[in-house]
């Protein structure tokens, strides 16, 4: 079995900073949920780990707006779920890997190109 630790492309440093989520995307259908707040328990350049109420679930897609300080904005963005792990006290632990949600743009064709 392969642990969490080796799977990681990223190292991961522990902050508690808040970070702002809601569901946008369950079951690969678009959802409108209310903002929620929790805090972060570790954070890499690839993800965070955040403590939640809410029991999200492996590839559900959330919007993430992390803030230090209630200023300085660290992440706007998106993040897939790929673990959630309940504790004892009743909240959960989110596991999230950040993707880009923003549609690719296509190089566009050179007409001098295709006219040859």
């Amino acid at each position: 079995m392969v642990s969490y630790e080796e799977r990681r492309d990223s190292i991961r440093a522990k902050r508690i900073i808040t970070v702002r989520h809601r569901l946008v995307k369950h079951n690969n259908r678009k959802v409108h949920s209310m903002w929620q707040l929790a805090t972060t328990e570790n954070m890499s350049l690839s993800g965070l780990l955040f403590v939640s109420a809410l029991p999200y679930q492996a590839n559900d897609v959330i919007e993430l707006h992390i803030i230090m300080s209630g200023l300085i904005d660290i992440f706007n963005g998106f993040g897939r779920v790929v673990r959630v792990t309940r504790n004892k006290g009743g909240y959960y632990k989110v596991g999230v890997r950040y993707i880009d949600l923003k549609p690719k743009r296509r190089p566009a064709k050179s007409l001098l190109a295709s006219s040859k």
